[in-house]
């Protein structure tokens, strides 16, 4: 049972009208003489569920849905106390007895209020496996007034969807979709079908392995038939495969992920892939480099060099001596070689050269590098036996210059961690406005009240907020690529244009001062800026936008009530605010841009006791 959805409201209460009643009379059960139906059997094929209980919470009606929901003749219903109904007949149905059991009957105890919780009925012979909504209120009026009103609603299907958007979505890979135990298609995202070039109507409701995809030769689509035979018996089944997409076959990471309900039983599959074409070609074309590399030829960046025990010398390729910062007709050792490793370093590569021409073990090494100019490299250092039949004679290896490739690793981690950073954000700041909206879309339909459309709206403003707020942080964490020189002031007048001022004053004391930098992304520094300043500083609040002494810089200072010290690391934080409405993420940008721009900014008080921002450009 789900109790996360009950919503008690005090204040909705149900009437059922003794209208025509009487004229029902002859048409009540036998052996319930002493229950009145009641004129609601317009309800009788409604798609809910419904009990009508009177006010010692005995049975008086109960449509043919709520039979078929409970597997319970409703001629055995009606008249019957339903306290012992629950304990006796329709409590056993329910996965969690105990709590359905305990939920109920409370609200009888408890007479005023409306309860909503989620129950699950466990199939047997005479009913289906379905999940309920259960809503029961008190009935307030009427020949049944200090009774109660119960709604059983199927949210089977809407569960089913929940299970589906979580398994498709909370994914990282490239290509994701949706399959039934069989292999049956339901779902494919957008990424793959692009990769296809196809549409969703050729591929959903079909078997996967049919897919024109999967047709590359005979194997492929058997292969797969077997693996999601295999998912469906509960295993996680990977592989690497072949398939067809718009530009070509491409080579995809590719598995099967089975997905279980409570009882452990695989009710869906989800099939993943990424496409990993272009790491299998760096890969061969790394075995290749690698032979070529073994008959001590230099090519691109890589360079060479031997060791000859017999005769105690140590020769180079002209890409080391190019490494090292060296001219060509230096005659390096063995020593002198060892000695250009950062002393930090310098044991390792000692020790690893040592067991190589002593007992011919290789090494692969990356280690930072001194040039003869003082300049600090990373190296990657391969070495190898070398031998003349059984003799060692020697050693040969590469060496090559990684210092860009482990600065571009280190910018992939930063975006990696800022994709993890903003994922955790998205998952955690979406989900209290999307359960606002989605309880008051509820509201809104069971009790028509227009007010709770007002309160979705809102929830989904805010929603529309934080998502372009969290975009503009994941777009703008790139370093900027071009500038142009731009004069500030007019930059700060544009932005002014476009911002509510109200009361508020923006004094531009800048005369002539220009800059190098992205105008879109300095608008959007502004524009935070200034916005902040307004938002923060009070009805009249005056905002000074001005030339730093040194001329190192610009500032935005205000005259509103200042960021006390001892929270001014903390402003910049993605997601802090002092502000109910606020979404915490403008100051986050501001320092997102700076960074991109290679600035820095440093908060402040200003000489009035207010914020001052100050942007050091150089």
């Amino acid at each position: 049972m789900n109790s996360d959805a009950s919503t008690p409201d005090d204040g909705e209460t149900a009437s059922v009208s003794p209208e025509r009643r009487d004229r029902r009379r002859d048409d009540r059960p036998t052996g319930h003489d002493d229950v009145d139906r009641p004129p609601i059997d317009v309800l009788d094929d409604s798609v809910v569920g419904t009990f009508v209980l009177d006010a010692s919470f005995r049975v008086v009606w109960a449509n043919r849905t709520v039979a078929t929901f409970f597997g319970i003749d409703r001629e055995a219903l009606l008249g019957a106390d339903k306290r012992e109904l629950i304990e006796h007949e329709i409590k056993h149905i329910f996965e969690d007895a105990d709590g359905f059991a305990e939920r109920v009957l409370a609200s009888y105890d408890d007479n005023a209020h409306v309860d909503v919780f989620e129950c699950h009925v466990v199939a047997s012979d005479d009913r289906a496996d379905r999940w309920l909504e259960h809503r029961s209120l008190p009935i307030a009026s009427g020949p049944y007034a200090g009774g109660r009103l119960e709604h059983y609603t199927d949210v089977t299907a809407q569960k089913q969807r929940e299970r589906r958007f979580e398994a498709i979505f909370n994914s990282t890979y490239q290509f994701i979709g949706l399959m039934e135990p069989d292999g049956t298609l339901v779902e494919v995202n957008e990424a793959a079908l692009a990769f296809s070039g196809l549409d969703r109507e050729a591929v959903v409701g079909k078997p996967l392995w049919e897919a024109p995809s999967w047709q590359v030769d005979d194997e492929t689509p058997r292969e797969l038939q077997a693996a999601v035979e295999r998912a469906a018996a509960g295993e996680f089944v990977r592989y690497d495969v072949d398939v067809r997409g718009t530009d070509g076959t491409a080579t995809i990471d590719f598995s099967i992920r089975p997905v279980t309900d409570d009882a452990g039983d695989v009710v869906l599959l989800v099939p993943e892939g990424r496409d990993i074409s272009e790491l299998k070609r760096r890969e061969q074309e790394l075995r290749q480099s690698r032979e070529f590399l073994r008959q001590i030829q230099a090519v691109a960046d890589i360079g060479g060099w031997e060791i000859d025990l017999r005769t105690d010398s140590l020769k180079w390729t002209d890409e080391v001596y190019r490494i090292h910062d060296l001219p060509p007709d230096y005659e390096p050792t063995v020593e002198d070689a060892l000695s250009f490793y950062h002393p930090d370093d310098r044991p390792e590569i000692a020790e690893a050269v040592e067991l190589l021409v002593d007992g011919g073990y290789p090494f692969d090494l990356q280690l930072r590098l001194v040039t003869a100019t003082g300049e600090t490299r990373w190296v990657r250092a391969l070495g190898s036996p070398w031998y003349e039949g059984d003799e060692l004679v020697g050693a040969r290896g590469t060496f090559q210059d990684i210092t860009e490739w482990r600065e571009q690793r280190r910018t992939l981690e930063r975006q990696n961690r800022r994709f993890e950073e903003f994922a955790s954000v998205v998952s955690h700041d979406l989900r209290n406005p999307l359960m606002v909206a989605h309880g008051s879309l509820e509201l809104a339909r069971t009790t028509g009240d227009d007010a709770h459309f007002d309160r979705a709206e809102s929830a989904l403003d805010r929603m529309g907020s934080l998502i372009n707020d969290l975009l503009a942080l994941a777009r703008e964490g790139r370093r900027v690529e071009g500038t142009t020189t731009l004069e500030l002031a007019t930059v700060v007048e544009d932005v002014c244009e476009t911002l509510p001022l109200d009361g508020a004053t923006v004094d531009v004391s800048l005369g002539e001062y220009s800059l190098d930098a992205d105008e879109r992304r300095l608008r959007q520094l502004l524009e935070n800026l200034l916005s902040n300043a307004i938002r923060h500083g009070g009805d009249d609040v005056t905002v000074r936008v001005g030339v730093l002494d040194d001329e190192t810089g610009f500032f935005v200072a205000d005259d509103g009530p200042g960021i006390p010290p001892e929270v001014r690391t903390s402003v910049f934080d993605r997601g802090y605010t002092t502000s109910p409405d606020g979404l915490g993420f403008g100051l986050a940008i501001v320092e997102s841009i700076v960074a991109a721009h290679g600035w820095n900014v440093d908060l402040t008080e200003s000489e009035t006791g207010g914020a001052r921002f100050e942007i050091l450009v150089s």
